[in-house]
């Protein structure tokens, strides 16, 4: 199971998946949990998402080469996924922070729903340089990934206004 170029994208999908539910939770998070609370609670989430991701390319990968997975071949399952969780780790640290500085819990996850929002908007830079678009598709593939976070902001107005 030698990692070729196209199952490589498991890993940059993964960490786009992780933003969109990182907004999703903070979209659905009630301001009274706390800000640490909600931090924990977001980790928590994507923890979930990873493992049951994991276990679900875990089973098709044995049904694709019907046998156990080498220890290489597991590792690299369990692995390739962890962007998944990973990508929440910037708006955490932004609630953390905000949690100290005693920021009110509303606007705390306002703003990091909105920082979410600039980290969805440079993946999809990112992945639309690196897959070679240019000029009016890369702003359009950009702005697709920002409207997924606006997805989540109008989510958060529909559930707490």
């Amino acid at each position: 199971m030698a990692e070729t170029a196209g199952e490589s994208h498991r890993r940059r999908a993964a960490h786009l998946y992780g933003l969109v539910i990182t907004g999703s939770v903070l979209a659905a998070a009630p301001t009274d949990l706390g800000l640490v609370r909600v931090a924990a609670l977001l980790a928590g989430t994507l923890l979930v998402y990873w493992v049951a991701e994991t276990y679900a390319h875990w089973v098709a990968a044995r049904t694709v080469v019907r046998r156990a997975l080498t220890s290489h071949e597991a590792r690299e399952v369990m692995t390739d996924g962890l962007p998944l969780v990973t990508a929440c780790a910037i708006p955490a640290a932004v609630l953390l922070v905000e949690a100290v500085l005693d920021v009110e819990p509303g606007t705390a996850i306002d703003v990091a729903l909105a920082v979410n929002v600039v980290l969805l908007g440079v993946v999809g830079w990112r992945m639309g340089v690196r897959s070679g678009m240019r000029g009016l598709r890369l702003v359009l593939s950009t702005a697709l990934c920002c409207l997924l976070g606006v997805a989540m902001i109008v989510l958060k107005l529909s559930l707490h206004h």
